[in-house]
C-alpha cells in the first residue's frame, strides 16, 4: 500500500477521509467519512451502483441523436459514470472506517471492544485546552486505558457515532492522548463546542477515587 495512502496516515488525532466526487460540470460534492458508518456506507454504493446500472440500460435502449441534435445519450453516460464514482468513494469510506477500527483495537477481542471503558480510577479532572486531563491512580494503567479507549471511538466512529452503541464521551473530533505526565491522558478537541462537551461528559464517566494520606 502506498505510503501516501490514507490508509497510512494515522497519529494519535484520528484522521477523517474526505473524499471528491463530481456531480456536475463545475461543482464538487465532499463526502467524509464521519458522515455516517461503514455499513450507511456501502449500502449508499449498493444504491448509487444500481442507479448506474439502470443508467447504462437506459443509454443502450436510446436511439442515435439526430445529425446536429443534443446528444442525451451522452448526458445519460456521463450520469452513469457519476453514479459510478459515487458509489466508489462511498465504498472507499467504508474501507478506511473498517481499517482504522481493526488498527486501533488490534489488541483487543472484538467482543470486546463495543464495552464502554472507565476513565479511571482517577484522583483529579481539570480542565485543559480543548478539554479534560485526567490523572490516574497508577502510571500503569494509562497505557491501557488509552489502547481501550481508542478503540471504542474508532469501534464507535465506524459506527456513525450511534448513541445507542457507544458511550457519550466518544464523539466525533476527539483526540485521546498521553499526557507529559505519565499518570495522566489528556481528551481534547479542535473546537470549542466539543471541547466543553468533552468536559462534561468526561466528569460524568471519571470513576474519582481518594489517595490515601502519607
Amino acid at each position: 500500500m502506498p505510503s501516501g495512502s490514507p490508509w497510512m496516515r494515522y497519529g494519535s488525532f484520528l484522521p477523517a477521509l474526505t473524499v471528491g466526487v463530481l456531480s456536475g460540470c463545475a461543482d464538487r460534492q465532499l463526502i467524509r467519512a464521519d458522515d455516517m458508518g461503514a455499513t450507511q456506507h456501502r449500502l449508499e454504493a449498493q444504491r448509487e451502483g444500481a442507479a448506474a446500472t439502470t443508467q447504462t440500460s437506459v443509454s443502450s435502449a436510446a436511439p442515435a441523436p439526430a445529425p446536429g441534435g443534443y446528444d442525451w445519450n451522452a448526458e445519460r453516460q456521463r450520469e452513469t459514470e457519476r453514479h459510478r464514482e459515487h458509489a466508489r468513494q462511498h465504498e472507499a469510506a467504508a474501507e478506511f472506517l473498517e481499517h482504522f477500527e481493526n488498527r486501533e483495537c488490534r489488541d483487543l477481542t472484538p467482543s470486546s471492544r463495543a464495552a464502554c471503558p472507565l476513565l479511571g480510577p482517577v484522583v483529579r479532572v481539570d480542565d485543559v485546552p480543548g478539554g479534560i486531563r485526567a490523572t490516574f491512580v497508577d502510571a500503569k494503567r494509562v497505557p491501557v486505558a488509552i489502547t481501550e479507549m481508542r478503540c471504542h471511538y474508532a469501534y464507535a466512529r465506524s459506527r456513525g457515532f450511534d448513541e445507542a452503541i457507544g458511550c457519550p464521551l466518544y464523539v466525533r473530533g476527539i483526540e485521546i492522548r498521553q499526557a507529559i505526565d505519565p499518570k495522566a491522558i489528556e481528551i481534547v478537541a479542535h473546537d470549542e463546542k466539543t471541547a466543553r462537551l468533552i468536559r462534561a461528559r468526561g466528569r460524568q464517566q471519571a470513576v474519582f477515587v481518594r489517595q490515601a494520606a502519607r
